[in-house]
């Protein structure tokens, strides 16, 4: 592909011989004002001109039955094949000429050019109608993977070329070709932003038909919060207290899978209920959403407060942290755990006897009067919790121990 000033794009197709003058001239296309104007002289092959609106450009491309195609806005293809020349205008006029001879061809017709015969018209294939094609993307955690895009077939087509550009600016980012009618994994990974597709059929010359209407794909951006986990399929693991947040979802709303109450679609989320929680995300069709987990983070942390029948003060109250699972595996390194010990809703300090994937402590009897709940929570830094246990801590006085010479001596007087 080449780019000219003013946002002007030429691409060639497979085998196609042409050459591109450097510099423009400044032809006097339209009355009283002269254009810069960059020559493409076509051999064999096709060329395909893109002109945005406003750009002060043009293209000409000279071919043979002495034929010049001037493109001036919009998309145009020319086509040699043989002695004979194909020219092409989506959505509008075209000004050829043929022995200086100024013509011009409406938009959606193919005129063909010959070197001893009249020049010929006929309509060019009908436009695709999009029949299916997810709207909605996620890019986790750097890009999307779009696909599985399907549209109707048109009458007289050989093959069908998918275009794939910026929505913002019009870009051209890719052109596939396809012999069927739908288009699996083709398509590159896209990071997040605004695209369009647009599918042409094209005829046995290979001239492009008519362009279907733009299909808005908005691929949308995830932010994680440190610690969570991604899984395949647009899973992510996070703690209870974490959310994950939206980017680049303007115009789109979410929802929590079997609730009706919608929000918009930039606004943070996170679990329900400490439960796997399913995460609509809807966009203009709402038949075809986008889904994303949240999962309850799996922590390898796990917090032990015993005996569960602790009488106060009688009995101290055992705690125990380990800092790996059954499989060995250990908190991100990025994670750093908070310890609480907590009586009622009172912190209380105590000492902890640290190994490297085990801490082992004991808290002695409390005053005041009970009963009491006495709690072990290890949160990380952000306030998620990592692992908690408990123990509900009975009250029951000490009595006097009485001595059996005194009990005896007691017993005398009563009687």
């Amino acid at each position: 592909m080449y780019r000219l000033p003013g946002g002007i794009q030429v691409s060639l197709s497979p085998n196609s011989e042409a050459s591109i003058a450097p510099q423009p001239q400044m032809l006097a296309i339209t009355s009283g004002k002269r254009t810069p104007t960059y020559s493409v002289f076509l051999n064999t092959g096709r060329v395909d001109v893109d002109i945005p609106g406003g750009s002060p450009g043009a293209v000409a491309v000279a071919g043979p039955a002495d034929v010049r195609v001037i493109a001036r806005q919009g998309q145009v293809s020319t086509l040699v094949s043989g002695d004979s020349m194909y020219a092409l205008s989506a959505r509008y006029p075209l000004l050829v000429s043929q022995k200086d001879r100024l013509s011009t061809v409406a938009p959606g017709v193919i005129r063909q050019f010959s070197p001893n015969a009249p020049p010929t018209d006929r309509p060019a294939l009908s436009a695709p109608k999009w029949l299916a094609g997810r709207q909605v993307w996620l890019a986790i955690p750097d890009s999307a993977q779009i696909s599985n895009f399907a549209w109707t077939p048109v009458q007289g087509a050989s093959s069908y070329t998918i275009e794939l550009r910026r929505a913002d600016d019009g870009q051209m980012l890719g052109e596939f070709d396809e012999a069927s009618t739908q288009i699996g994994q083709r398509l590159p990974p896209l990071a997040a932003g605004n695209y369009q597709l647009v599918v042409r059929a094209a005829d046995e010359l290979g001239l492009p038909g008519l362009a279907s209407a733009p299909l808005r794909v908005q691929v949308v951006g995830v932010a994680i919060p440190p610690g969570a986990k991604l899984q395949p399929d647009a899973r992510i693991e996070l703690s209870q207290t974490q959310t994950v947040q939206l980017n680049n979802a303007d115009g789109l709303s979410l929802t929590r899978a079997h609730k009706r109450v919608q929000r918009p679609a930039s606004e943070p989320i996170g679990i329900s209920n400490g439960q796997p929680t399913p995460i609509m995300i809807l966009g203009d069709d709402p038949g075809a959403p986008c889904l994303m987990w949240l999962l309850p983070s799996k922590t390898p942390v796990s917090a032990h407060v015993g005996p569960k029948w602790v009488i106060w003060p009688h009995e101290s109250v055992d705690l125990q942290i380990r800092w790996t699972d059954a499989l060995g595996r250990h908190l991100a390194p990025d994670v750093e755990p908070v310890v609480s010990v907590l009586v009622g809703i009172e912190p209380v300090d105590v000492v902890w006897d640290k190994q490297s994937t085990y801490w082992h402590a004991r808290l002695a009897p409390q005053p005041g009067h009970g009963p009491w709940v006495v709690r072990l929570e290890v949160h990380d830094q952000l306030g998620g919790l990592l692992a908690r246990d408990f123990v509900e801590v009975e009250q029951r006085p000490k009595h006097r121990a009485i001595d059996a010479s005194e009990s005896m001596a007691e017993l005398t007087r009563a009687r």
